[in-house]
């Protein structure tokens, strides 16, 4: 016989597992000019101070790379920082689907991680990843490089914008961006790759081109089936990230009621 304290720890430890899994942050793919007073990134300041308990994971792009960090940069990066801890930011790295010359792509991680810590990455957004085993070794390079100059909370996202075609690429990064697509060209779950070999808990879902209403029904979904990170915009392909969706703020307050 379970007495009621068994029974009712048991209940709190299954509510803390749904609530967990339930858990879905935002990602930004921050590649909008903050321009000198900031102005540029208010709704995202705004989003992100009206959701103190949403993770935030931006994506900082200057120029596919850091380089033109400017002074505009190195002014408003510290103001995203100062929001709270659920802000984490990225650097942007450009990786040509494993192409590019490897002492390019760490000598862009070197920039990154010389920042003074008012403005310096926690990690990097690798981007145009091929994550096929050809590359493996490469990218095991990349994130180990990032790993041993962020000695805590690193954080390691690979972007091939598809399901992964070796699965050793979830052991060597925090997240995956499993979809980059066209909105019309999603279907949950089915678009994705989702078994205890493509860990749902560590894929991103980044959509364009979207409705102009907030998919919240989509975004349920996702929530529920334990999604890790999702952005989902209206504008067309072309200027997706240099635009805040319209619907920002509402997709932020969306995956905060779903906590």
């Amino acid at each position: 016989m379970f007495s009621l304290r068994t029974v009712f720890a048991a209940f709190l430890l299954c509510q803390t597992f749904l609530s967990a899994q339930a858990s879905t942050a935002a990602i930004f793919p921050l590649y909008i000019y903050p321009d000198t007073d900031c102005t540029a990134w208010t709704t995202l300041f705004d989003s992100i101070t009206d959701n103190a308990s949403l993770q935030f994971y931006v994506v900082i792009n200057p120029n596919s790379g850091p380089s033109n960090f400017n002074s505009d940069y190195q002014a408003c990066v510290p103001e995203l920082l100062a929001l709270g801890e659920n802000v984490i930011i990225v650097g942007y790295v450009l990786t040509g689907y494993g192409t590019r010359d490897s002492s390019d792509v760490l000598a862009d991680i070197a920039t990154y991680m010389a920042f003074p810590t008012t403005y310096r990455p926690s990690g990097i957004f690798f981007d145009e990843t091929s994550a096929t085993s050809e590359y493996l070794d490469k990218y095991t390079t990349y994130a180990e490089q990032v790993r041993s100059d962020v000695t805590s909370d690193s954080v390691v996202i690979l972007n091939p914008g598809t399901n992964v075609a070796d699965t050793s690429y979830f052991s060597i990064a925090d997240f995956i961006v499993t979809a980059e697509q066209f909105y019309d060209d999603f279907d949950w779950p089915s678009s994705l790759a989702i078994d205890s070999a493509n860990p749902v808990g560590q894929q991103i879902v980044i959509l364009h081109d979207g409705p102009t209403t907030l998919p919240t029904s989509l975004i349920q979904e996702m929530v529920e089936g334990g999604i890790a990170a999702t952005f989902i915009t209206s504008v067309a392909q072309d200027s997706a990230y240099k635009i805040i969706p319209p619907y920002w703020e509402d997709e932020c307050a969306e995956l905060t009621s779903l906590e």
